[in-house]
This record gives C-alpha cells, sequence and structure tokens, in this order.
C-alpha cells in the first residue's frame, strides 16, 4: 500500500479535516470499512437571572448529540459527515431569549465533504466545521456552527500553512438566528437547527497564512472579503520566551457602503506561568471612526478581551477601550479559569464590567463536566444579570 502525508488541518489551521489512516486503503470498499466514527452525546442546562424585577429571567435544558463518520484515505480521496441533533427538555424563556441560540428542536447535517491530498496540497469542499481567526463556528451549544465552504490548503513552504479558498453558506445554532449583514432572516424558521444560510451576494473569500519559522515566533494572517459588504484584516503575533509571552494584534474593516465608516482595533497581551499559575493581561483598543467587524460566526472573537456570556462583543464597537485579567489553575482533573474584563465605551450607559469563572472536570477520559458563571455589571443597571451554563459531555 501506498503510504501518504498525513495532514491534520486541525492542528495547523484549526479546520477540521483528516486522513484516518497513516496508509490509504486499496478500494473503496475497503475505505468504507476502514473509516472512522465518533460522536457525542450531551446534556446542557443554560439559565440567566436579571437583577431587574421587570425582565424576564430564562432557563433551558437541552439534550442532543453528534456522529461523525470519515472514511480511510483511496487515492487521496476522503468523505466525512457529521450529524447533529438537540431536543429540549425543559424550558421557562417566555422572552425568547435562548431562541437564536439554544431552543433547536431536531437534526441537521452539518457537515458532508470531499477532501482530496496531493503531496503537500489538500482541497476540501463541501459542508465542514472552520475555525480561524476571522471565520470561525461556535460549538458552545448543543448544535455547533458550520460552513460551507471550498478551501485549498498548502504546506510547501517550510513552518507555513497557506489556506485560500471560498465561503458560500453558514449554520448557524438555530434557525432563527440572524446574523446581518452576512445573512439574511430565514422566513421558513420553525425552531429547528441552523440551515445553510447563503452569505451575502457572493459568499467570502479568504486568504489565511500562519507561520512560525522564527524561534518561539507564531505569527497569524487573514483577509476576508465579504463581496458587497466589507473586507476585512487580521494580522495577530506571539513571542514566548521561557514561561511568559507577549502578543500584538490588529484588526481592520473596510466597509464597501461610503456612508459606513471604515475602522480598526489593535490589542495586546502579556501572560506568563508561575508554579502552574497561568497568569494573562489583555487590552484592545477600537478606532473612534466606527465600528470593527470582528469576522463571522459565533467563535470567531480572536481579541484578547474575549468572555464567556458576551463573548467581549463590546470591544468592537467605536472608540471603546477594553482591558481583561485573569489566571487559570489546574487542581489534578480540574481545569479552573477566572476572568476580569472591562469595556469602556464612550457611548453613554454602555460601560460593562463582566466576571467569569470557567470550570471542567474529566470524570474519565471519555465523560468532561464543565460550568461557566458569568456576572455581568452595566453602566446601565436594568442589564445587570449572571449567567450560568453547565453542559455534560459524553465522547466516543
Amino acid at each position: 500500500m501506498k503510504k501518504i502525508a498525513k495532514l491534520s488541518l486541525a492542528t495547523a489551521i484549526a479546520i477540521t479535516g483528516f486522513t484516518s489512516s497513516v496508509y490509504a486503503a486499496d478500494s473503496i470498499s475497503e475505505a468504507f470499512s476502514n473509516g472512522k466514527v465518533k460522536g457525542s452525546v450531551k446534556s446542557y442546562y443554560f439559565a440567566q437571572t436579571f437583577d431587574d424585577v421587570t425582565k424576564d429571567d430564562s432557563s433551558i435544558w437541552a439534550n442532543g448529540g453528534s456522529l461523525n463518520f470519515v472514511t480511510d484515505s483511496y487515492k487521496g480521496l476522503v468523505l466525512g459527515t457529521t450529524f447533529q441533533t438537540s431536543h429540549v427538555t425543559s424550558i421557562d424563556d417566555t422572552a425568547g431569549a435562548t431562541k437564536s441560540s439554544m431552543d433547536a428542536q431536531g437534526s441537521v447535517l452539518s457537515e458532508a465533504y470531499l477532501q482530496y491530498t496531493y503531496d503537500n496540497t489538500t482541497f476540501k469542499g463541501g459542508r465542514q466545521f472552520v475555525s480561524t481567526p476571522l471565520l470561525a463556528g461556535s460549538g458552545s451549544r448543543l448544535i455547533k456552527e458550520a460552513f460551507e465552504a471550498y478551501l485549498l490548503v498548502n504546506t510547501d513552504i517550510p513552518d507555513t500553512t497557506i489556506v485560500a479558498g471560498l465561503v458560500t453558506k453558514y449554520q448557524q445554532r438555530t434557525d432563527y438566528t440572524t446574523t446581518a449583514p452576512f445573512t439574511t432572516t430565514n422566513t421558513d424558521a420553525n425552531g429547528g437547527p441552523g440551515e445553510f444560510m447563503k452569505i451575502g451576494t457572493d459568499g467570502i473569500r479568504t486568504v489565511y497564512i500562519k507561520n512560525n519559522s522564527l524561534s518561539n515566533l507564531n505569527v497569524q494572517f487573514q483577509y476576508a472579503d465579504a463581496v458587497d459588504i466589507a473586507s476585512l484584516l487580521y494580522v495577530d503575533a506571539k513571542y514566548n520566551f521561557g514561561p511568559a509571552y507577549v502578543a500584538a494584534q490588529y484588526y481592520d474593516t473596510n466597509y464597501d457602503a461610503a456612508t459606513t465608516a471604515d475602522s480598526s482595533m489593535y490589542g495586546l497581551k502579556v501572560g506568563g506561568n508561575v508554579m502552574g499559575l497561568d497568569l494573562f493581561a489583555g487590552y484592545t483598543s477600537t478606532n473612534d471612526d466606527g465600528d470593527v467587524v470582528r469576522g463571522l460566526g459565533q467563535a470567531a472573537y480572536a481579541h484578547y478581551t474575549a468572555t464567556t456570556k458576551t463573548a467581549g462583543a463590546s470591544a468592537f464597537a467605536a472608540g471603546t477601550d477594553s482591558y481583561q485579567v485573569g489566571a487559570g489553575y489546574k487542581f489534578g482533573d480540574l481545569k479552573t479559569k477566572v476572568r476580569y474584563s472591562s469595556f469602556d465605551n464612550p457611548t453613554v450607559n454602555a460601560d460593562l464590567a463582566e466576571t467569569t469563572l470557567n470550570l471542567e472536570y474529566k470524570f474519565t477520559k471519555a465523560l468532561t463536566a464543565q460550568i461557566d458563571y458569568s456576572i455581568l455589571d452595566y453602566e446601565n443597571d436594568t442589564k445587570d444579570a449572571t449567567d450560568l451554563r453547565s453542559r455534560l459531555i459524553y465522547s466516543f
């Protein structure tokens, strides 16, 4: 059997895709019989409580999971699929707070792709999970976001990964979710998982480059052209020295509409490990001229002041200065992280202080429990709230 190069896109560029074996199958039937199956069973409970008694609290308990199948490689060809399902067991949400995030009843085929690898180049086309700074689907809810995309990945240049392609559709968490101006409202929405909605007029053309040719220095670059919407640019660099690191990032948004002001954001971050304690501090500042577009997908929050509940979305508003300090520590099988984030927005009553606690405990290699707890302290006191998220995940 011919030995083929195994390219881990998840490791190299965080785009899921792989060949299931170091050795290729000799026939199509062998490619399927040697295919790999994996999946998960999930139980999620989310609750939000407002300090203002005139506002409606919400809670939801939903169960579901995913099933993934990837064939072995046959002459460089691989087929992959992922099926996801979500079923609401209990809900108390008169205000519809979970309508566009967790309240999904049904199933969706989120991945259905063809992958072909030749030498150091891989093509992957179809429905797939994508995770880059400007294009990233979130998996924090039962239904993980996906894209319909056609991507080429090349690693010919030493220590460099280059990705180029077109992203045409976006599958969100529920069919009520809308991400204007990238996608329009789904007029057929009925409370199911997100459908694959067309992005803009002609999708998003993107180029992504990752390089680590210089010792201890990692650099990322991404350009994304959302046709007739905006051109987006992202650059970051992280330098590690000993147990500490420094990092810098830059966002730039150039809107197609002449009536919308272009804008940019920069960020700085430092961190280090002291006797097992991970300490970090980040700062971001957005230009006064206008809002910055962070990208597409609810995981496209690469900025250094990202949070759990709000994702730190406030940082991208015009004129906003934000900072974050935090620490993480591992007690055996228990991972902990605490963050305090402050968003100083020039708009009256728009400031936010967000405290986040993240806990993860591995009972076994397959069974994991997660708890996220957030305290939201707004300048506008009527918006103050606490947010609880709990997840129990069994992977196989």
